[in-house]
């Protein structure tokens, strides 16, 4: 029975992977992101495809219920944002230009609107420079900033935190150790995530330097890697005890999620008010230069 049929042509193509001898996520391969991708199949090939998919799956429907829950935020706020946008092009257009032809010229408003322009081209300037740097710098680079970025950056760092926990509590779980794993991590396509990790993390290693070291160079690698590595202990044990780790910081992702869906609302109308205080100002500032010249 085929539950979404318009999914049939992918089902069909993961059939037909597996029938040439290919592995399940093969079929997949280009219809996801490569990160995803490259987490099934790290899944796949060490027997936790189930538990991946499954978790992926619960991921997925998460995030569109929390789509739908932000949607649902989002209406009330957008529509008086439209109606603010309407209330500021008539001021623009009907009462400013009416009050213009009743208040003296003053040409220290024309110096005023030029100082805005250039801000607001420079910060254009700046923020095509950063987009620039960005798509020019390595994979785990953009990831770094991407950590950095305010209000959601903490959100991505969590969410680097679970991908890396879990795909290195898999590798461990098989009894890998550390040069093993930056091999193995290397031999995925190149401009990935766990490809860009295994390189970097081998020149790290070749250079004498400890693995520990890398990972404090990175704000998406959780610093309680180090406190696992460092225990001693057997490699499949430490593998366990980050997935236990990786399912708890999937847990507090969802959360943090959550919350910051539940601030947007207040925050929207806090922006919403400032808006209108400052058309409100607009409106009233040609008046005031009129009483002013009397």
């Amino acid at each position: 029975m085929i539950f979404f049929p318009k999914q049939m042509w992918v089902c069909k193509r993961i059939e037909s992977e597996i029938e040439q001898g290919n592995l399940f996520c093969t079929g997949l391969n280009q219809l996801i992101h490569k990160d995803m991708y490259n987490q099934l199949l790290i899944a796949e090939k060490f027997g936790f495809l189930p538990k991946m998919l499954n978790q992926l799956g619960e991921l997925c429907e998460k995030k569109e219920d929390q789509k739908r829950k932000l949607l649902a935020v989002l209406v009330y706020p957008l529509i008086l944002l439209i109606m603010l946008v309407f209330f500021g092009i008539a001021i623009k257009f009907f009462w400013q230009p009416e009050m213009a032809s009743l208040t003296p010229e003053n040409s220290s408003k024309s110096g005023y609107n030029m100082v805005i322009i250039f801000v607001l081209v420079i910060s254009l300037i700046g923020f095509l420079y950063e987009l620039w740097s960005f798509k020019k710098s390595s994979i785990l680079q953009q990831r770094q900033k991407l950590c950095r970025l305010p209000i959601v950056g903490n959100l991505i760092k969590e969410y680097y935190a679970y991908y890396i926990t879990f795909n290195l509590a898999a590798l461990l779980k098989e009894g890998m150790n550390i040069k093993e794993i930056y091999n193995f991590l290397k031999e995925f396509e190149g401009r990935t995530f766990l490809y860009e990790i295994g390189v970097e993390l081998g020149e790290y290693l070749n250079n004498g330097t400890s693995v520990h070291e890398f990972i404090k160079k990175y704000d998406f690698f959780p610093p309680e890697i180090s406190l696992f590595l460092q225990k001693g202990k057997i490699l499949n044990l430490v593998g366990e005890e980050l997935f236990l780790f990786s399912e708890l910081t999937h847990k507090k992702l969802t959360i943090q999620i959550n919350r910051l869906i539940e601030m947007v609302q207040p925050i929207l109308f806090i922006i919403i008010a400032i808006l209108i205080v400052i058309a409100y100002l607009k409106m009233l500032a040609p008046i005031y230069d009129n009483l002013g010249g009397i």
